[in-house]
């Protein structure tokens, strides 16, 4: 059997016992610390089942899946990306009917309770708008670099390493469809329960699997153009870290709709595969796009 499809076959099968298991023990909603470091745990899957193949395949762990600390320039893309379409992703937004800005975060607060909205508004309001904004792009960016960078880890050595090595025979495009639509999928048990679209869980798996496709061409082509998986755990850890933030100044949409998840961010998201398609062909003129993986 392909190394790709066992690792398919084990990752899915490990998560899916392990997220229906905390389900059936009471884990009912995405959110709360509780389902903070069952997600945070539930990450680390990926990781620990690619190396668990190659122990099997008596290959050395962590060995051989991308993993390079050479630094270069793509290290301070991979953080860049998502900060770029996620702004992109607010101005559509305000595109859509019945979407508007407020710089008073109404959105945000209608989706809290009343007590813990009177909270947020005193601790709001202690801060100027415009300075609130830079404190919570940087924390998005240091948050992006450092811990979401860990966690990040954990899928992207499963994801944009042992998995995409296994695919190395492949062209880009065809093996970002396969990597999107599994990482999409494996989501499942969590979206369900309410992980980024609490009011519409079952569109919402739908949703992710689109969502996951969309990021992957641009993840694999920053990890090989940089040589390194890590730039794929910088890319998932800014992303993870920035992607709330144009939702507190929103008001009207809903989760199909709002955000880096929602259509605004899928519109956004093919733009910037656009984007990466024309610097690929016109300007490096390389080609990694329409090209087979092999290694890098």
């Amino acid at each position: 059997m392909k190394k790709s499809i066992q690792f398919v076959i084990l990752t899915c099968t490990v998560s899916w016992i392990i997220a229906g298991t905390a389900i059936l023990c009471g884990l009912r909603q995405a959110q709360g610390p509780i389902y903070l470091i069952f997600a945070s745990s539930y990450m680390m899957l990926p990781a620990i089942c690619s190396v668990i193949l190659q122990i099997i395949h008596k290959e050395k762990p962590f060995r051989n899946i991308g993993i390079s600390f050479k630094f270069n320039r793509w290290f301070i893309i991979a953080g860049i990306v998502p900060v770029i379409y996620t702004f992109v992703t607010l101005g559509i937004n305000l595109l859509f009917p019945h979407v508007s800005f407020s710089a008073a975060y109404e959105g945000y607060l209608s989706t809290l309770s009343a007590e813990q909205a009177q909270i947020a508004m005193q601790q709001l309001a202690m801060v100027p708008p415009v300075i609130f904004f830079f404190i919570q792009l940087f924390s998005a960016i240091v948050a992006g670099y450092t811990i979401n960078n860990l966690l990040g880890f954990g899928e992207e050595l499963g994801w944009r390493g042992y998995f995409l090595k296994s695919l190395k025979h492949k062209k880009m495009l065809p093996a970002s469809l396969i990597i999107g639509t599994v990482w999409g999928l494996w989501h499942f048990p969590l979206i369900l329960i309410g992980h980024n679209y609490p009011l519409h869980p079952i569109i919402g798996v739908g949703m992710m699997i689109i969502f996951c496709i969309l990021l992957t061409p641009m993840m694999i082509y920053i990890v090989i153009k940089s040589g390194s998986v890590i730039t794929a755990s910088i890319f998932h850890g800014v992303n993870n870290a920035i992607g709330g933030i144009t939702l507190l100044y929103l008001v009207g949409g809903n989760d199909l709709i709002n955000g880096i998840t929602g259509l605004a961010g899928f519109i956004a998201l093919l733009l910037m595969n656009v984007i990466f398609i024309l610097y690929d062909t016109y300007i490096t003129k390389e080609r990694i796009i329409t090209s087979v993986i092999g290694d890098y």
